[in-house]
């Protein structure tokens, strides 16, 4: 299953701007911008995505089949994923395309952006890849599955709340709109978490897998 698109997480986004009581007229133009901003970054990551080789794994020879004996981990942005640089101006572009154009538009803009790559940094370390995947004939012959928590609220709020005032955005609802961009994160990467698999044909030794797998 692909991973959550820029219309599901727009729709997360209105309901955690809401809880927010962000509702001003540009509230929902402004979620539709993150939504599409998140789905074209984890579209990105998806691509972008590397585990690292060495899962531990029990596939003796002959035949060489057997199964991953461990857990894997996942390469971060800029690696293993898209970097602050490379989505500020897909944000600015968003943000542009849904009328949020006020003199704080560049700042917010590379505050997403900057928010987005360190929550799927937080992604990358905190999720791995679950043990268990088969193997036969020195290779990975079913999809894995990822396992673990993805980065929630409490933890991205800080760091979207940090980048926001960085920026200059320090007015009465820079709070708010912290907390709507880390509730949005992270109701997405939970998402994000159970939809992607890692897919079949990672080449492995008789101990360990010894090329880079990618998701699907």
């Amino acid at each position: 299953m692909p991973a959550p698109t820029g219309s599901e997480i727009g729709g997360l986004a209105k309901s955690a701007m809401q809880s927010a009581s962000l509702r001003g007229e540009n509230a929902p133009d402004l979620a539709t911008a993150l939504g599409d901003a998140c789905g074209q970054a984890f579209t990105l990551f998806t691509a972008m995505a590397m585990v690292t080789p060495g899962i531990p794994a029990a596939a003796p020879p002959p035949p060489g089949s057997g199964s991953t004996a461990g857990p894997g981990m996942m390469l971060p942005p800029p690696a293993g994923g898209p970097g602050a640089s490379q989505l500020e101006p897909i944000a600015k572009g968003l943000l542009a395309a849904n009328r949020i154009n006020g003199e704080q538009r560049d700042a917010l803009a590379k505050a997403i952006g900057q928010t987005v790559e360190q929550a799927l940094t937080l992604f990358t370390v905190q999720v791995k890849v679950a043990p268990g995947i088969a193997i036969a004939g020195f290779t990975t012959s079913s999809p894995g599955s990822l396992m673990g928590a993805a980065p929630n609220k409490s933890m991205l709020e800080p760091i979207a709340l940090g980048f926001l005032m960085a920026g200059g955005i320090r007015g009465e609802n820079a709070k708010d709109l912290a907390a709507a961009m880390a509730e949005t994160l992270g109701n997405a990467m939970t998402q994000l978490m159970t939809r992607l698999k890692v897919s079949p044909g990672v080449p492995s030794s008789p101990g360990a897998t010894a090329g880079p797998g990618r998701l699907l």
